[in-house]
């Protein structure tokens, strides 16, 4: 059942009722009420479509730096950037200018250098706790790092070893050869052979223990940045911390590497020249890639080994200058004495300097003038 709000003006809105029987009870008053939250919820759902249907408002900016407000973007300004507006003037929503091709592809390439430098930092993070957890002080890592360099000394001296004996094997082959030549007689195959395989298993060698110097520098670096890493982190200062001496070491300066065939050859004549300078005992052997001294046989004597080796990708070679005293208990460079070390410091300069150009005489006086007659 439906009435009026007002008996007296039948267009005003109606107020139902399921049941009439209850509609029929109910007070004027409460009628009245109904009927002004009826109205109002129309109000509120009138303005709301109202505003649902409202032209929206946005601020965007020309290239010339003026500032419009309009309903409408135009397409020209559409992927410019621009800002939607409410009703009362505040931003809602702001629409950034579209990247470019070229701000896209920065933009790719500072994420992947982000994400590469959060592995960076992850691995730094994970090798910070491995070497604490591996080392509780300065002492284990100079004691880690002091017996792998001991344990590589052991082959190095296996392989010297190994090098004396097929040097003397080689002096007996040629001694036999020579004599052998002498007595007018042919020099067999077997021997001719031995005196090749042994010259080879005598680079081979020297390739050997050029490696293993090369495995030693490394572990020093390594080393070297752990020692350094791990006062960073424990906040130990540098100058607080005695670390016991290093014996004295080359470096690898009896090492010379070559890029091309022909620098090596170069390379080669000035090294040979140079083992000839400063080897005291006579030259045993000498062929193309290799050159053998004598045994050394007073403690002054001085054998040097010269040796060029082929680098195994085949691009480049290296040349190898190993010194040998008549103590066979000897350190990593054969011997120890200072004349020693420095003829095996000086090799490289030696061979890779550029020579120096003679300095020219210097041109006579010039004679004086003839003196003219007193006046």
């Amino acid at each position: 059942m439906c009435l009026p709000l007002d008996a007296k003006a039948p267009n005003q809105p109606l107020i139902c009722a399921l049941r009439p029987s209850i509609t029929r009870r109910v007070p004027r008053l409460s009628v009245r009420l109904l009927a002004v939250a009826g109205i109002s919820l129309w109000c509120v759902l009138f303005s709301a479509v109202g505003a649902g249907n409202a032209a929206k408002m946005f601020r965007w900016v020309d290239e010339n730096g003026v500032v419009h407000y309009t309903d409408q973007i135009p397409p020209s300004q559409v992927d410019k950037g621009h800002a939607e507006l409410s009703n009362q003037g505040v931003r809602v929503e702001v629409v950034p200018p579209a990247q470019t091709i070229e701000e896209i592809q920065r933009e790719r390439e500072l994420e992947r250098l982000r994400a590469q430098q959060e592995r960076l930092v992850e691995q730094q993070k994970a090798a910070d706790r491995v070497l604490l957890r591996t080392f509780r002080s300065v002492d284990d890592l100079l004691m880690a790092r002091d017996g792998k360099l001991a344990a590589i000394d052991v082959v190095i001296q296996v392989a010297r070893g190994n090098i004396r004996r097929q040097q003397e094997w080689l002096r007996n082959l040629r001694t036999e050869a020579a004599d052998l030549e002498r007595a007018g007689k042919p020099v067999p195959q077997h021997v001719t052979e031995g005196i090749g395989k042994s010259e080879r298993y005598i680079r081979e060698s020297y390739a050997t223990i050029v490696d293993r110097e090369q495995q030693k520098e490394a572990i020093r670096a390594d080393f070297d940045r752990d020692l350094k890493r791990f006062r960073q982190l424990k906040d130990i200062p540098e100058d607080k911390v005695e670390e016991p001496k290093e014996p004295s070491r080359l470096a690898l300066r009896n090492l010379v590497t070559c890029d091309s065939s022909a620098q090596c050859d170069q390379y080669w004549a000035l090294a040979v020249a140079y083992a000839k300078a400063h080897a005291t005992t006579a030259i045993q052997t000498l062929g193309a890639n290799i050159l053998i001294t004598a045994p050394p046989e007073t403690r002054d004597d001085l054998s040097l080994t010269l040796s060029r080796i082929q680098e195994k990708d085949g691009a480049a070679a290296s040349i190898f200058l190993d010194l040998q005293c008549k103590n066979p208990a000897s350190t990593d460079t054969g011997c120890g004495d200072e004349r020693a070390l420095k003829i095996l410091g000086a090799f490289h300069d030696a061979v890779t300097a550029p020579p120096v150009p003679p300095v020219p005489p210097a041109p006579p006086p010039v004679p004086a003038g003839p003196v003219g007659p007193p006046k």
